[in-house]
């Protein structure tokens, strides 16, 4: 009887060792085999729901639309979240080129701002005075950009390859349902319900990091430079983990993800 207790014993250990010790606030971490180790818990933020989050000088600048439009900024290094301006309503991308952040949602809808979160109104050739442009495709979750390209992902999973003043995409790619889109230099990050996928800028998926979080819609995504930062809403609070990618382990990607495009009407 000793002899099958023991490795039941052993057995056990091995599987509570996997699992890294649990947040401090939030829902524990997902009961997988799976080293959690290189996710970190940041923060649970009394917000309502955040559309995106992107940083800006140093700052996580998170965008949330309940019950209005509003611009969060929160310092990692003081742990300290404060009020920033009004922003759109239904935000759900954004990206920091250096000089402007942009903001994708509301329909086809994409707003500049400046580091200050101060809103564009001239836009210049070939759009003008406008305070937003219309996007090539309808409802745009998440985007990022890569030279002159932006790559923009919308609600069916689709990820489309455009430039400004461009009418036309140039390019798509199937992906399944994401939510938000970064680029660490080399490779596009996308956050969707199957975890945080990587994929080539030529659109092949190369695998998957599991979400963290057991319960939660998870809606923004952010590249630090080193760290990718992902916000999960759940009930009145949004919890911020981050996760070193070099350090995470990669999973297969899975079955390959459902083109649904034909499969869903619009009024």
């Amino acid at each position: 009887m000793v002899k099958f207790v023991i490795p039941l014993l052993l057995a056990a250990l091995a599987v509570q060792a996997a699992i890294p010790p649990q947040p401090a606030e939030g829902p524990p971490w997902h009961p997988w085999l799976y080293d959690y180790s290189a996710f970190r818990a940041e923060a649970a933020l009394p917000l309502d729901y955040v559309g995106s989050l992107e940083f800006v000088g140093g700052d996580l600048i998170l965008t949330t639309s309940l019950p209005s439009g509003r611009f969060h900024r929160y310092d990692p290094r003081s742990r300290t979240l404060s009020s920033a301006g009004d922003a759109p309503s239904g935000v759900s991308g954004s990206m920091w080129d250096g000089e402007h952040l942009w903001l994708a949602g509301s329909g086809a809808e994409l707003w500049r701002y400046t580091a200050d979160l101060e809103a564009v109104e001239d836009w210049g050739e070939p759009y003008g005075g406008r305070r937003y442009i219309e996007l090539p495709s309808w409802r745009q979750t998440g985007l990022a950009r890569v030279g002159e390209d932006f790559w923009l992902v919308d609600e069916l999973g689709v990820i489309y390859l455009w430039r400004l003043g461009e009418a036309a995409p140039r390019g798509e790619y199937v992906v399944g349902q994401g939510r938000e889109l970064v680029y660490d230099g080399e490779n596009l990050w996308l956050l969707s319900h199957r975890g945080i996928i990587e994929l080539t800028t030529g659109g092949e998926i190369l695998g998957r990091i599991p979400l963290p979080a057991t319960e939660g819609f998870p809606s923004g995504l952010a590249w630090d430079g080193s760290r990718l930062w992902l916000v999960i809403n759940a009930d009145d609070r949004a919890l911020v983990w981050s996760v070193d990618p070099d350090a995470a382990e990669l999973l297969p990607p899975g079955a390959p993800p459902e083109d649904r495009r034909n499969a869903v009407e619009y009024d």
